[in-house]
């Protein structure tokens, strides 16, 4: 085979495997229901009623802004699909999960041009095998519209930044660079502490061009600026301060203490897969890694994306809740991180592509096991659904539903109170029109 024939064979396997992978998340998508926060968010924060139209979204974010907090930019695209329809949400949602994973490859180094087809595969690997709450943040709408479509926007200035220092689409003057100033606005919109660890790392990396001497234009100065105000559009929200006001405390040190340690508990149980991953590469490359100039190039690369991810894990210090699912970004940080390092010399030719086969079937594996508990969680709060359709059938002013608790990475708990007047049982109760309570039965 020629050496031409060779790249578009690799470019056409790629393309395929890709292909496999929006057709694997769609699945997904398509068997998790409605549930929790997507009930709230159906209803407007202005008017109170269902959201009917995207004017309707833009008045319930400003209300949403004032009231609850600033990630306008995240919630107004979960009232967006959840006015536009649950099927269109699965489509883009699987999407925008490759496009995650175009995105990480490229931070990485290894853009669509290169279509390494390993790289992919452990890129969706170490999401699908590793992340612990995978159906929180990648499936549910609400959450995927926080942390997956959250993370994606938050990374795209740092992909501005690598365009413009190694030649892509943005290295040239204000033709192209203005492009950069409202995608780095509304990328600062989007996740508090993926937003702010993104902007610590551009700003890190125009002190190091400038340091070393190297031209500096004047639109990547501008898009900082503009991501700077994005970020500070959502952390100035007044709802911020009111939900903080909720929060209660001890001593400020002690508070700050407790909260580094939790959020250093939350990095090691989100990104264990990719920091194992890129520890295995280091191991298997040696000392040899060093000695080549792209070897050293691919650790400096690394290394400034593991800087930026921990930076994201740290600025959750500065919040008062701290979740597991607030280290998406974190993790897609060090899984470039991970993906950056050269792989080991014996891995290539017939190796890699014995290697990609036996991680493609694993996952395939993985993915039919998930979606048979997706499958499964989605029919069980159907059957609570029907319960609901009985009774209005029926004429019926309330009706007894069960939770239903999640025993799968893949699903998420729904778990009901026993008052119609405690949520989220008053949010269902609004949104089907029947008084909801819960039996307790888990």
């Amino acid at each position: 085979m020629s050496a031409v024939a060779g790249i578009r064979a690799r470019r056409g396997l790629f393309a395929l495997l890709l292909l496999a992978i929006f057709a694997q998340m769609l699945a997904l998508n398509a068997h998790t229901p409605l549930m929790m926060d997507d009930y709230d968010y159906s209803f407007s924060w202005s008017t109170g009623r269902l959201v009917a139209g995207a004017a309707d979204v833009l008045a319930s974010q400003a209300a949403h802004y004032r009231l609850w907090g600033g990630r306008s930019v995240v919630h107004a695209l979960a009232q967006l699909f959840l006015w536009l329809g649950k099927p269109v949400f699965n489509v883009t949602n699987a999407a925008m999960y490759v496009l995650l994973l175009l995105e990480l490859l490229a931070l990485a180094g290894h853009g669509l041009r290169r279509a390494d087809c390993l790289r992919l595969l452990l890129a969706h690997g170490a999401l699908l095998l590793g992340v612990p709450f995978f159906g929180t943040v990648f499936l549910w709408l609400d959450g995927a519209c926080n942390y997956l479509w959250g993370t994606a926007l938050a990374l795209v200035p740092l992909l501005i930044a690598q365009s413009e220092r190694e030649g892509g689409f943005f290295d040239g003057g204000w033709a192209r660079g203005a492009w950069a100033l409202p995608l780095c606005f509304f990328a600062g919109w989007t996740n508090e502490n993926t937003a702010c660890g993104v902007l610590a790392l551009t700003a890190l990396l125009l002190l190091c061009d400038w340091r070393q001497g190297r031209r500096v234009r004047a639109w990547r100065a501008a898009a900082w600026a503009a991501q700077l105000a994005g970020v500070l559009v959502m952390l100035l929200a007044p709802g911020n301060f009111a939900r903080a006001a909720q929060e209660s405390g001890g001593g400020l040190l002690q508070e700050l203490v407790y909260r580094a340690a939790v959020a250093t508990l939350c990095l090691a149980r989100s990104a264990w897969l990719p920091a194992l991953l890129g520890a295995a590469l280091l191991l298997c490359g040696g000392k040899d890694i060093w000695k080549k100039p792209d070897g050293r190039a691919a650790l400096r690369r690394a290394g400034l994306l593991l800087a930026g991810a921990l930076l994201s894990a740290y600025a959750l210090v500065a919040s008062p809740q701290i979740s597991d699912r607030a280290f998406t970004g974190v993790l897609a940080l060090v899984l470039a991180a991970a993906l950056a390092l050269p792989l080991p010399e014996w891995l290539f030719g017939r190796r890699q592509a014995l290697a990609a086969a036996a991680l493609a079937a694993v996952i395939a594996l993985v993915g039919a096991q998930a979606a048979r508990e997706v499958f499964a969680h989605e029919q069980a709060w159907n059957a609570q659904l029907a319960r609901v359709d009985a009774a209005l059938a029926a004429g019926e002013t309330e009706v007894t539903l069960c939770s239903v608790p999640s025993h799968s990475r893949f699903a998420m708990d729904i778990r009901l109170e026993a008052s119609p007047q405690d949520w989220p049982n008053s949010t269902l109760s609004r949104y089907f029109g029947i008084a909801v309570r819960g039996d307790g039965v888990e």
